[in-house]
């Protein structure tokens, strides 16, 4: 009976990995790929740059204009790592909002999910100090602000704190143990990738009950019809990036970040990139330092839990719309989250006491941070009382 797949000598060094039904349709399993082929971009893009650059506050922020003005196409190569960054986060959660509708944290996955996790926090990491990098107004702010917050931490804050800055205050100490991190960080990601493509391999195999060979285990390569459909979605994805890149490349860029840094001019508001701003309202929305901290990098490290907080067996097919409602307002209340980030906090403070301040942001940054928590601690531990268990 002849095969109804192809014979060509493409298809017979290709390593066929059965994948489940959510990886098809609208999610894209394209993402990863577009992961890989944007953390290719960063990491090529990041290596030029760092050419250029010129770790020092005093330098900083005039190599970047250098870089933009006088070195061959070092616009170009500016926007790419800029504007990449962006869509790199962009791809990232979608990455994760996929997984997270289809619970691929569950058993088999579990150990997937927690690479997928922690690359996750090793990106946020590695954007932050590259956003530090800028040293123009904007980013400036952000690192004192964000930094400053580690005095707060008992015991170790003060301590933490001139580690992190080297000094009373940021400045070029500071701007060299960024870019060094900023460097290094990145080689730790392809690595922390690499083992993650490994335990999709593996936990795909174990969700389908199949054995590879050895031989079989060595590859990483998908089965052909996903990397055509991977092709596709790659290519569209391409054309957003290159839309941004040639057509507008500083619409997602703030203007004050266009002004070198002045530590005796502090901005009306004080935020950093988009990708960031969910968890910086969440951060600046309690009258307490260390309870913001506490809270904000409870938002990113409670994703680990996510196995053990889900208390459902269920099969996708099984999960109740109800579930599938809040989830999706989780999503909404996130991305509100995220514009709360951008606007200046001014409101009565529902923790403090009410007040008759004008404005309503910090009260309405207090709920949405209650509905963000309530997804993980109240909705996921009932889901076994919403659904039919298989």
């Amino acid at each position: 009976m002849k095969s109804a797949y192809p014979s060509s000598p493409w298809y017979h060094l290709q390593f066929r990995l059965p994948v489940p039904r959510s990886v098809a349709g609208v999610w894209i399993f394209a993402i990863g790929l577009i992961l890989l082929v944007m953390l290719g971009v960063q990491m090529l893009s990041g290596i030029v740059l760092a050419m250029f650059y010129v770790p020092t506050a005093g330098s900083a922020f005039d190599s970047i204009v250098h870089i933009l003005r006088a070195v061959r196409h070092g616009e170009l190569v500016r926007n790419l790592h800029a504007i990449g960054a962006s869509l790199f986060f962009f791809a990232c959660y979608l990455h994760i909002f996929r997984a997270m509708y289809y619970n691929v944290y569950r058993k088999p996955y579990l150990k997937m999910w927690a690479i997928s996790v922690t690359l996750y926090v090793l990106l946020m990491i590695t954007a932050f100090l590259g956003y530090s990098l800028i040293w123009g107004q904007k980013s400036y702010w952000a690192a004192t602000v964000i930094t400053s917050f580690a005095r707060s931490i008992p015991f170790i804050g003060d301590t933490l704190y001139t580690f992190l800055v080297g000094g009373y205050m940021p400045g070029t100490p500071t701007l060299g143990r960024f870019y060094v991190l900023h460097f290094i960080i990145p080689f730790a990601i392809v690595a922390v990738t690499i083992w993650h493509i490994r335990t999709v391999q593996s936990a795909f195999a174990h969700a389908r009950k199949k054995t590879f060979s050895p031989k079989e285990s060595q590859r990483v390569l998908f089965d052909f019809r996903i990397t055509e459909n991977d092709a596709i979605k790659l290519t569209l994805f391409l054309m957003l990036f290159a839309w941004f890149l040639f057509f507008a490349p500083h619409y997602i860029s703030s203007a004050d970040n266009f002004i070198p840094a002045d530590p005796t001019l502090t901005p009306a508001i004080v935020a950093p990139e988009w990708y960031f701003l969910p968890f910086f309202s969440i951060l600046r929305c309690f009258p307490n330092e260390l309870a913001g901290i506490t809270a904000m990098c409870a938002a990113v490290l409670i994703f680990y839990f996510l196995p053990w907080l889900d208390t459902s067996h269920a099969r996708f097919r099984n999960n109740s719309r109800l579930v599938k409602a809040f989830f999706w307002l989780w999503v909404a209340n996130a991305l509100f989250l995220g514009w709360l980030g951008s606007k200046a906090l001014v409101g009565p403070d529902l923790i403090d006491g009410f007040s008759d301040d004008d404005g309503w942001t910090r009260a309405a940054s207090q709920l949405s941070t209650v509905i963000y928590f309530a997804w993980f601690l109240l909705v996921l531990p009932c889901r076994r009382l919403l659904e039919r268990q298989d």
